[in-house]
């Protein structure tokens, strides 16, 4: 379910009007893209939250300066944003989020990295210390005061659990508490807690078995808990309420989640049992919002559906009313339930030229007031406050305010004629200073997932070095239904290739971009494209960046069947996606980049994490063999401890600066 809890953003209460801020317009001088490092900068502002009732807000804010940091947090009246707020200093401690438990408590989300002593919190594991922070949940009035711990009566797990901060519901309709999970040392299990807010008293309500992970809640009773064993597979059990027994509905690996398309839950509706899923019927193209009821354990009616895109999220109210059905064109959109609210969304997204992503971020019990996050390619990040009564929009903050519009490139959105005569979608981003530029080509991960039209780090890194970027949606990707995704399959080598060099055709063709420096850079199954196009297409690319990348298709399937396991979803489904190890073998080796080094041309960057349990490293250390041995230029680098994905800051800019430096030797050769 998509709340205000799942989206990260941040916000500072500020005196504004609807006024830009910080946009520099009219400069004698032209503008500097930014700096590596000023994309890497963390923002000042964290968390935004709206009271209830609508009238307080409180914004969660972090400083940081010479190595030290403050974080604190502004609580304000939204009828008077210019009266000076209340001001709640934290301290230097890692700062969350900050939720409000009813119209005077306010909920924050902390993380201790240090304890008393400096040293850095955690555990020692085979004789490796493994950093590991601390989190704990406060409860604190509007006025600063009456501050509490949760679970303050439970002080043996004070003293030993790392985290006492799993929110599982927070009970809008007891204003005294919040269900939370904490483990049972007696039992060794997980067990649900109703914590009061003003007390921060826990008391236990129920316990799962020590298979239990966590539990989805409908108005604060436990309706499906999740259970997994030391093999990684995940059974799902249902319990409608007034029911005692658990009916196992589901079972399926832990990575399968994502593949499961019948039972994507997204939200409870407000009749008891009934729950909202994410579901694509029987020859269905795309994935609506059903109604799954827990009794009959079966299907029911579509709530909503829109065609030609994925539905694959749902926002509540605190009532458990459905609001909107999310869904991305380009752009972010909405399927309203109240026909008024899409009135007010259309406005709005007028005010802002269309230009721009608006997303509901918190609203109010009437709906009368909302907090919306705006970003789109040139705007990292702002928060405004909405009235729908006045219609008035005000601006409370800039998320990363050094990062001006005029500093940052533009997107457009492209239209591409493939060669079978398909329509694609492809984005391109263009640096603030006159071209033509050099091109990097920019296929994205997945593969069934999707770009869009919003702030993105890597094209603007790219793009701050002078060189456009493109992101296409070629064949394959997600959001554009089943039809579309499956166009894809088992043509990894071929169809999904065509698709990303039709759209770099199309832009050579315009004269915008230097046909004669492109480059390729992806990460995933971007870098199974990267080493892939410059398999097929030596003389377009310059050179190739191949981040995680899959080399050996035939490798790729091994390693989830060895993994997921040879009856898995997650192996029925890359056997679907990629090809079927004995039936296709020929197919898979020749579009595998690995058994064709001695095809490519342009040097070749390789990136994988050493602890990478998505692509194995072996496969860009293998690809590396491979070249090395047809004499093919080439560099591995290695991200020890790193994974898949989720890198700290460091890692990114290691890994951003490392490719930056390659491509432009590339383009000088």
């Amino acid at each position: 379910m998509l709340t205000r809890r799942s989206i990260m953003a941040g916000a500072v209460i500020a005196p504004l009007s609807l006024s830009l801020t910080g946009r520099a317009f009219g400069q004698a001088t032209a503008p500097l893209p930014p700096s590596l490092d000023e994309l890497l900068r963390q923002p000042t502002a964290l968390d935004v939250a709206l009271s209830p009732d609508g009238e307080r807000i409180a914004v969660l804010r972090e400083v940081r300066e010479g190595g030290k940091r403050l974080s604190y947090i502004l609580i304000n009246t939204i009828a008077n944003l210019a009266a000076p707020p209340t001001r709640v200093v934290v301290g230097d401690i890692d700062v969350e989020q900050v939720e409000w438990a009813n119209n005077e408590r306010l909920l924050v989300w902390i993380a201790i990295t240090k304890a008393a002593d400096g040293k850095a919190t955690g555990l020692w594991f085979n004789g490796e210390f493994i950093p590991i922070p601390v989190r704990r949940l406060l409860a604190i009035g509007a006025d600063g005061e009456q501050q509490v711990v949760l679970f303050n009566n439970q002080a043996k797990a004070l003293k030993r659990d790392f985290n006492l901060s799993w929110v599982v519901d927070p009970l809008p309709h007891d204003p005294r508490g919040v269900l939370m999970q904490m483990w049972d040392y007696t039992w060794d299990a997980w067990a649900l807690h109703r914590v009061d807010v003003y007390t921060g008293e826990a008391t236990r309500i129920e316990r799962g078995t020590r298979l239990t992970d966590f539990w989805f809640m409908q108005d604060g009773v436990p309706v499906l808990r999740y259970d997994s064993n030391s093999r990684n597979t995940v059974t799902v059990f249902a319990r409608a309420p007034g029911e005692k027994d658990w009916k196992q509905i589901r079972k399926f690996r832990r990575n399968d989640v994502r593949k499961i398309e019948d039972f994507d839950v997204v939200g409870a509706s407000p009749e008891p049992g009934v729950l909202y899923v994410a579901h694509r019927g029987e020859g269905e193209d795309v994935k609506a919002i059903r109604e799954f009821d827990l009794r009959t354990l079966t299907m029911g009616k579509v709530v909503v559906q829109r065609a030609g895109r994925d539905l694959d999220m749902v926002w509540m109210d605190e009532n458990q009313q459905l609001v909107a059905a999310g869904y991305t064109e380009d752009r972010q959109a909405y399927a309203f339930s109240d026909p008024s609210l899409a009135a007010h969304f259309k406005g709005i997204n007028t005010y802002f030229k269309d230009k721009a992503n608006v997303r509901l971020y918190d609203m109010n019990l009437d709906h009368s007031r909302m907090l919306l996050k705006v970003s789109g390619p040139t705007n990292p990040g702002e928060f405004y406050a909405y009235n729908r009564t006045t219609k008035s929009l005000d601006l409370l903050a800039e998320q990363r305010p050094w990062l001006s519009a005029d500093r940052l490139a533009p997107m457009e959105t492209l239209k591409v004629r493939t060669r079978d005569g398909a329509e694609i979608t492809a984005y391109l981003t263009t640096p603030i200073k006159p071209g033509p530029h050099p091109l990097i080509v920019m296929p994205h991960g997945g593969p069934e997932v999707r770009d869009s039209y919003d702030f993105d780090l890597w094209p603007q890194f790219m793009a701050a070095q002078g060189w456009m970027v493109l992101q296409p949606n070629f064949r394959g990707s997600g959001g554009y239904g089943k039809a579309f995704a499956e166009a894809g399959h088992r043509r990894w080598g071929d169809r999904m290739q065509d698709d990303v060099e039709d759209c770099v055709d199309h832009v050579l063709a315009t004269g915008r971009a230097d046909a004669r420096r492109v480059a390729i850079l992806g990460a995933s199954y971007g870098g199974y494209a990267a080493l892939m196009g410059v398999v097929r297409r030596p003389g377009l690319y310059r050179c190739a960046v191949a981040i995680s990348g899959d080399s050996d298709l035939e490798l790729a399937l091994d390693y989830s069947r060895r993994e997921e396991g040879a009856d898995s979803p997650a192996y029925a489904y890359w056997v679907k996606s990629i090809g079927d190890p004995k039936a296709d073998a020929a197919a898979l080796r020749a579009a595998s980049p690995r058994y064709r080094a001695a095809e490519i041309r342009a040097p070749i960057l390789l990136i994988h994490g050493t602890e990478d349990d998505i692509v194995t490293p072996q496969s860009s250390r293998e690809m590396a063999k491979a070249l090395k041995k047809a004499g093919k230029p080439h560099e591995l680098v290695e991200l020890k401890g790193q994974g898949h994905s989720g890198w700290p800051l460091e890692t990114m800019h290691q890994v951003l600066d490392r490719s930056a430096t390659f491509i432009v030797k590339a383009f000088a050769t």
